[in-house]
This record gives C-alpha cells, sequence and structure tokens, in this order.
C-alpha cells in the first residue's frame, strides 16, 4: 500500500449546518466537521493535500453549486478523488427510497430543492478510469446509499465492484446519524477526526480503509451509537486514506479499551503459547477449557486468525480428533471470517492434506459456507486461485455464495466483484442462479445491469423473468429496449411474435399496440398488427380497426387492412374492401384494391378480378387494372394468369400494343428479360390481329433492335392473320420454329402458335426436326419445352424419333432417362413398338426401373370372303 499522491488527488468537503425550515433543526457541529477534516487532509503529517486541492462547500447554496465543484474536482483529479458530506439525510418520496442531501433552503415537503445523492454519483463515476474513489457520507439514512430504491438505478456501492470506488456510511439505511449536543464534532466524523489525528495503535505506518473503517467501528460500538457501513472494490481494500500518527507528538490519548484491546492484552500473555505447534495449542487450551473456558476460547480464536495458514487447518483437524467438534468449528469459523483469501485456499489444501477417512468433507463445507458470507471482493479472491488448484472445491464455493444471494445489490455486488477478478464465466452463473422473491426484484438486477453498461446480462436476465414481468405490456416494452441496446434486433422480432400469439382477443392485441405506440415505438405496433393480421378473420379484422380507431390510431388502419388482404386468401378480400368502407374509409379502401397487385401474385389478382366479376363490382374491377397501367411486368404477369384461367383481358394488350413506336422494341426487350417470352408473343399477335399497318411498320425497328425471333413471330402472325390458320402451310411455320439452338423465346413462339390453332404445322415442324438432329441436341430441345411446361410439343418430338433402329431406340431412351427426362423416357419405350419388341422393351424397363409398357394389342383376325393372303400382300 503507499499514499495516493498529494499533486493528483482532491477533495471536495460539503456541509450544511443551518437550515430555513422549522422541519430541520441546525447542526453547528458541521461547520467544525468541515474546519477539522480539511486541516487534517491539508496536513502534511496525514495526507498533506495542497489547500487549493481540498474545496470546501460550506453552506451550498443550490444544487449546482454543489454539484459543479464534485465535477471540477472529478475532472481534475488523476490519483484519488475524496467527496465528503455531512448535513441532515432525506429519504425520496414513493417507493424510490432515494437518499436526498439537504441544503440549507431545503425544504422536505419539497424534495426537488434537496440534491439526489443520485446526480452526486454520477458526477464521482465520471472520473477518469484509474481514479480512486472516496464518498463519505455523514447523515442520516446514509445507507440508502449502499441499498439504493426499488426501481432506481445501479447503486454507488455495486459501482464499487467494478470502477474501484470506496463508500463509506455513518449509518445503515434506515438509522439517524448522531450529533452529541457537548462534543465539537457528529459522532461518526469525530471519530474519523479522532483516527486521523491520533492514528491507530497497532497498525503499520499507513492507514487503510478497512483498518480506519474496523477502528472507527469498535470504537461507535462502544459507544452504543449507529454503527457505519463500508463498501469496497477489490482496489479498495489496499487504498490509503492517511499516514499513522500514532505515537507521534501532538496525539491524543489513546481511546478506551475495546474488545480489541482485551484480544491484544490475551496476545501479549500467551504470546509464546500462540507461537507454538497447534498439538502444544490444543493440549493447553484443552487442559484451560476446566478453569477459564472464556480465555481458551479467546486463545483459539486468536491462533485461528494468526498462525500460518496450514497450522491453523492442522489446529481445526486436531480439534477434531480429539472430539472436540464445537471448538474445530469455532476455530473454522474463524479462519473462513478473518483470513486472508490467500490463506483461505491454503486452508483448503492442508485440510484435504490431511484427509483421512474422517470428517475432512465437512470441514471444508462449513469453511466454505463461512466465506460464502464474506464480501463479494473476498470471495472472488479466493476462487480465482481455486479455480487453478481445486475446481470443485471453488464450484462448491460459488454454489454457497449463490446461496446466500437474494436481492439486487448481493446479486450485483458477487457478480462485479468477479467480473473484476476476471472471473466473466462465474459472475454469468451468478446472474443466472438468483431465485427471487418477486418479478420487480428481478427488474431491479436488470436495469442495475443496464446502467453499468451490462447490457446483454440484462436483457438475458430479463428474458428468464418476462413471463412474471410483461403485465401490462410494460415487461415487454422494458425488454424491447434492452433488445435494441444489446443490438439483438431478432431477439426482438422474437419478443413481438410471442407478443401476438399471447394476446388472446381482439382487445388485448389493440391494448398491446397501444401501449407501443405511447412508448415511441409505432413500428414495433405495426409489427405486431402484421404478425397477428394472418391469424384473424374478417371479422376480427375489422373489430380490431374498431378498437384501434376507439384509441384514436386512425393511421394503423389502412396497413392493418393491407396486411389482411395481403395474408389472407382472395376470396376475403371483397368483404375486407366494403368493411373498410362501412366504416366511412372510402379512399382506404379505394387504396386498398389499388394495392392488390403490388402485394399479391398475378395468379391472385386474376382470382379476385373473377369475383369482382362474379359480384357485379366493375369500378374495382377497374380500379385493379388501372393499378398496372404503365408497369410492364405486372401487366404481363396478369396477361399471363388472366390466359391461365380462360379470362383474357384484351385492355390489358392493348395498353402494351399502345407504346409508342420508338419504345415498343424496348417494352419487349423488358418482357424477354423477365421471362414473359409467351407475353411477348401475344402482344405481337393482338397487334396483327387489331393493327396490321402498325404491325408491319414494326418489322424493320424489330430488325434495327436486333430481334429476330420478335422479327419472324411478327411475320408469320401477319401472314395467318388475314387467313383461316388451316391455310398456313408447314413450311411457313417450320420457317419459324427451326434453329440451331433452342433459347426459351423460341420455345414460346412455338406455344403461341399452337394456341393459335397450328398445332398439327407445329408438331409436324419439331417431328422433321428430331429426325435432322443428334440425340444430343433433341434432348436439348426436350429440356426447354419441359422448362416451359410444354409437354405435349416435347412428346411430338419423341414421337418423331421412331426411324431410329433398334439399338439407337434403346439408347435414345437411356439418354432421356438419364436427362432427368423419366416421362418422356416412359412416353418413348411406349411408342418405340415399331423398332423394339415387346421383350426388348420389358428388358428396357425394368433395367431403367420405369413401368414396363403393356403388350402389343393381338392383330385383328381374317374376315370371312376377304381378300386372299397373297391378294393382301401384292397391294402393299
Amino acid at each position: 500500500m503507499e499514499l495516493p499522491d498529494p499533486l493528483g488527488s482532491y477533495a471536495v468537503l460539503i456541509g450544511s449546518s443551518s437550515y430555513e425550515s422549522p422541519d430541520l433543526e441546525d447542526l453547528p457541529a458541521v461547520s467544525r466537521n468541515l474546519e477539522d477534516l480539511g486541516r487534517l487532509l491539508e496536513d502534511p503529517g496525514v495526507w498533506g493535500l495542497p489547500p487549493d486541492h481540498v474545496t470546501r462547500i460550506a453552506e451550498p447554496s443550490s444544487p449546482v453549486h454543489l454539484l459543479d465543484a464534485v465535477r471540477e474536482a472529478a475532472r481534475r483529479a488523476t490519483d484519488t478523488l475524496l467527496v465528503y458530506y455531512a448535513g441532515h439525510g432525506l429519504v425520496g418520496p414513493g417507493e424510490v427510497d432515494s437518499l436526498l442531501l439537504a441544503l440549507p433552503s431545503s425544504d422536505p415537503e419539497r424534495p426537488y430543492t434537496s440534491v439526489d445523492f443520485a446526480n452526486v454519483r454520477r458526477e464521482v463515476l465520471d472520473a477518469g478510469r484509474k481514479v480512486n474513489r472516496v464518498v463519505i457520507l455523514d447523515c442520516c439514512y446514509s445507507g440508502q446509499a449502499m441499498t439504493g430504491g426499488m426501481n432506481g438505478p445501479v447503486t454507488m456501492a455495486e459501482q464499487a465492484r467494478i470502477t474501484g470506488t470506496y463508500l463509506l456510511t455513518a449509518c445503515g439505511p434506515n438509522r439517524l446519524a448522531v450529533a452529541p449536543p457537548d462534543e465539537p464534532h457528529t459522532a461518526f466524523t469525530g471519530e474519523l477526526i479522532r483516527a486521523l489525528s491520533d492514528g491507530l495503535p497497532g497498525a503499520g505506518p499507513l492507514i487503510g480503509a478497512t483498518e480506519l473503517y474496523e477502528h472507527v467501528t469498535a470504537e461507535l460500538r462502544a459507544k452504543g451509537r449507529p454503527i457505519p457501513q463500508q463498501r469496497l472494490s477489490n482496489t479498495g481494500r489496499d487504498l490509503v486514506l492517511g499516514r499513522n500518527r500514532h505515537g507521534l507528538p501532538g496525539g491524543t490519548t489513546a481511546a478506551a479499551p475495546t474488545p480489541r484491546a482485551t484480544r491484544l492484552s490475551v496476545s501479549h500473555q500467551y504470546g509464546e503459547l500462540l507461537r507454538s505447534q497447534p498439538r502444544r495449542i490444543a493440549e493447553y487450551t484443552g487442559q484451560l477449557q476446566v478453569t477459564d473456558r472464556a480465555t481458551a476460547a479467546e486463545l483459539l480464536e486468536l491462533a485461528a486468525g494468526n498462525r500460518p495458514a496450514q497450522e491453523a487447518a492442522a489446529l481445526a483437524h486436531l480439534l477434531r480428533r480429539q472430539g472436540r467438534g464445537r471448538e474445530a468449528e469455532a476455530v473454522l469459523t474463524t479462519i473462513g471470517t478473518r483470513r486472508s483469501p490467500a490463506d483461505l485456499v491454503t486452508v483448503v489444501r492442508a485440510l484435504r492434506a490431511l484427509d483421512e477417512g474422517e470428517d475432512v468433507d465437512e470441514d471444508v463445507e462449513r469453511l466454505l459456507r463461512t466465506v460464502a458470507n464474506r464480501a463479494p471482493e473476498d470471495v472472488a479472491a479466493a476462487l480465482r486461485p481455486l479455480y487453478d488448484e481445486e475446481a470443485a472445491t471453488a464450484d462448491a464455493l460459488l454454489a454457497a455464495a449463490i446461496d446466500t444471494l437474494g436481492t439486487t445489490e448481493a446479486v450485483l455486488g458477487l457478480a462485479g466483484a468477479l467480473w473484476s477478478a476476471q472471473l466473466d464465466e462465474q459472475a454469468t452463473r451468478v446472474l443466472a442462479a438468483p431465485s427471487f422473491s418477486s418479478p420487480q426484484e428481478a427488474v431491479r438486477l436488470a436495469d442495475a445491469l443496464r446502467s453499468i453498461g451490462r447490457v446483454d446480462e440484462a436483457l438475458d436476465l430479463s428474458l428468464r423473468w418476462l413471463p412474471d414481468t410483461a403485465g401490462e405490456s410494460a415487461g415487454l416494452i422494458r425488454v424491447l429496449r434492452l433488445a435494441d441496446e444489446a443490438g439483438r434486433p431478432a431477439q426482438a422480432d422474437e419478443l413481438l411474435r410471442a407478443a401476438a400469439d399471447a394476446a388472446s382477443t381482439v382487445r388485448d392485441l389493440a391494448r398491446l399496440c397501444d401501449a407501443l405506440w405511447t412508448a415511441g415505438m409505432g413500428d414495433r405496433a405495426e409489427r405486431i398488427l402484421t404478425l397477428a393480421s394472418g391469424g384473424l378473420d374478417t371479422a376480427e379484422v375489422v373489430a380490431l380497426a374498431e378498437q384501434l380507431h376507439a384509441q384514436g390510431h386512425d393511421g394503423a388502419l389502412r396497413p392493418l387492412f393491407e396486411q389482411a388482404a395481403t395474408a389472407r386468401p382472395v376470396k376475403q378480400i371483397p368483404a375486407l374492401v366494403e368493411a373498410l368502407r362501412a366504416m366511412g374509409r372510402p379512399l382506404d379502401a379505394e387504396a386498398l384494391v389499388k394495392g392488390i397487385p403490388a402485394r399479391r401474385s398475378a395468379a391472385s389478382v386474376a382470382a379476385l378480378l373473377a369475383l369482382l366479376d362474379r359480384d357485379g363490382a366493375p369500378q374495382d374491377s377497374a380500379r385493379v387494372l388501372a393499378a398496372v397501367s404503365g408497369d410492364v411486368l405486372l401487366q404481363a404477369r396478369l396477361i399471363r394468369a388472366l390466359h391461365d384461367v380462360s379470362r383474357p383481358r384484351d385492355a390489358l394488350l392493348d395498353e402494351l400494343c399502345a407504346t409508342a413506336d420508338a419504345d415498343f422494341p424496348e417494352m419487349l426487350g423488358a418482357l424477354h428479360k423477365a421471362a414473359e417470352h409467351e407475353v411477348a408473343i401475344r402482344v405481337l399477335h393482338r397487334l396483327a390481329q387489331t393493327a396490321p399497318e402498325r404491325a408491319e411498320q414494326q418489322l424493320p425497328r424489330l430488325r434495327t433492335a436486333r430481334m429476330p425471333v420478335d422479327q419472324k413471330a411478327l411475320h408469320t402472325i401477319l401472314e395467318t392473320s388475314g387467313r383461316p390458320v388451316e391455310g398456313t402451310s408447314a413450311p411457313t411455320v417450320r420457317s419459324l420454329t427451326a434453329g440451331g439452338t433452342w433459347s426459351l423465346d423460341q420455345i414460346d413462339v412455338i406455344a403461341v402458335l399452337s394456341h393459335a390453332g397450328l398445332t398439327a404445322q407445329v408438331e409436324k415442324a419439331l417431328e422433321e426436326y428430331s429426325r435432322q438432329r443428334s440425340t444430343t441436341q433433341v434432348i436439348e430441345l426436350l429440356q426447354a419445352l419441359e422448362t416451359r411446361g410444354h409437354r405435349n410439343h416435347a412428346q411430338a418430338v419423341v414421337r418423331g424419333a421412331r426411324w431410329m433402329f433398334p439399338e439407337l431406340s434403346m439408347g435414345f431412351v437411356r439418354s432421356l432417362h438419364e436427362a432427368g427426362l423419366r416421362e418422356l423416357a416412359r412416353y418413348a419405350l411406349e411408342n418405340a413398338s415399331a423398332r423394339l419388341t415387346f421383350a426388348q422393351r420389358r428388358e428396357l424397363a425394368e433395367s431403367l426401373g420405369i413401368p414396363a409398357p403393356l403388350p402389343d394389342p393381338p392383330p385383328d383376325p381374317p374376315q370371312p370372303g376377304g381378300p386372299r393372303l397373297l391378294d393382301r400382300f401384292r397391294r402393299r
């Protein structure tokens, strides 16, 4: 330990001694507190702070006056920051139980006239990362700084676990501090001043935080005064608060004898015994039990607390072997309560080494239970080496420590100590383990974790308790905010899904959405509506809309109906449209109808148009068609879907045909790029039917745009449009369908010509093609036809392959099967009777694993009186 650097340290001493309110009595001793404590801090024999590093705020005029001084000192400090307050402490109103520091102008009936300690804490914690922080509070209820409020942020005490803060308070959270009228200082500060001025007997050259606390506590307990409290981090335990002036000139006389002084006298009288071996101590105390049981217990306590750790363990083991179990337990309790963490590990190892099949496990367990009740820093410091050597014992100690937890402060205190000791995994176990008596305590812990930046841990904890804290939607909203801070959107969406599923009634759903809007989470409310709308029937959608309308969320109505129209069957859309109109929302109804093509598939839109035609709603039907106007791709999809259900709308084709001449090739190109080849051919067909002269004018534009297939298709359609389709010759069709490679747009030309009534000519052209090409080229054509769903044309190609020799025919069937054209392979086998016998076809089918063909029907028997066999032969 070393004294903090005076040049890098600052102190702010705040005191309110006189008050305007008749409900707050004056505290004249506070002025003397500031004067004498400041003098000691500036004394080179104690700390030696430069005078300009000690700021005295006597009778602060306002909260700003007080907080500005703390902020300035926190900004300047590079080593240690000390903040002291003396005056009246007040408890905040309601369930918060916050600590308020009274000012001279404070009114207890108006809490805002005092300084909330949370604001002081915030300024102190804003000091640099490496700055030690010391906060001393001498006021009533100062222990509130330890416990915090039911729903408040993390307390200063818990921040101490992580940031290295030392907190010392005059009394507990529900106790009054004392200012004796016949003494110059308040009770608590008076003991601090005496300890710093006179020093501590038996201490080293420096006074540490723990030594000062123990001394002041002993003095106040002996006088029957409130007992102070402390919280300190790992670094706080080694924090020095001044030089030890004990024995120096100018010191006052020693304090009255205390229990500690009695132990020192016993230690002096029996010093030689206490330096002897455990066997000798056990023997002597056993004899002393008969005449002076208290002294025997004192000697065992001193030996347990001061002998080397392994000897203390041996003493406990020896006492148990001698049948002195109660004394052995007392020794173990002393070890567990007073020894350093390093000593505790040594004691555990020593007890294990003494294992002779006796009660060693029981002794270790008792020791661990005692250690588990110590300060969190001690538990963490003991766990660290135990995990390196005694992992099972370390787990047992952690489990025992977890069993002692029951409040937010306790949980966060232990977790913070473990984080400081770099035991993150164990800290996570601590956060996951507590079984609180109420969900509100879990919420407190989550809020505390969030306030110190442990957002992920806060979120995980909240998720475990969400079913118990989600009442009135507040729990869900809190956890959603945590998920946002933690950057876990998937978790937030999962929560929304669960909330939507959990809403059992439309009213519950509306209330949940209202709470989300009120919390500024409108996007989450809309998401809830989106998730829920798919599971509601039309009547429930309407009921929900009425609830939202009553809450004033008119803007949510149209999105709700749009989501419902998107998620529900097409047959329910007209009812949704009429429901909107019945609610007096005709514009929303019109927008709903016009938005259908953009949100539903072309097949759904085609089905909707059929429903509107059936219901006699021509205006809505026109609105749907108007919605796709100008969007070539939407029009194309709808055209194809309408033709698929045999409900063509020529108006859609006419609009595409009306595209400006210069833009016409570009429009066709867009259709081809979107794989709408069939629609492109239909546009050409419609143009040739309705405006043949304009179609003729498009031929050179298509040639210039290098669209040979469209040019060929338009040329052929023009040739057939003025005469019966039966008159179109096979060579004309062949000139359009033949090609070295088969692209999808060429396949669609074939389809359009077939739809136009030229199926026979197309199939003849395809059969001729199959006779002129290799097996590979024929299979490529078949795959293209299958891709576009032109099964009849594919079968025409297969039929054209009947000219093959038996070996080629069998190879063709196998190639079809290997190419994945299983149905066509079967079809080819059925049509191969002209080249293959039934036995060959059956054998081939079995080898490929496809159904065998039926046997050939028997030949018709000769008719009586028919031509003679020779005549029939000659006729052939």
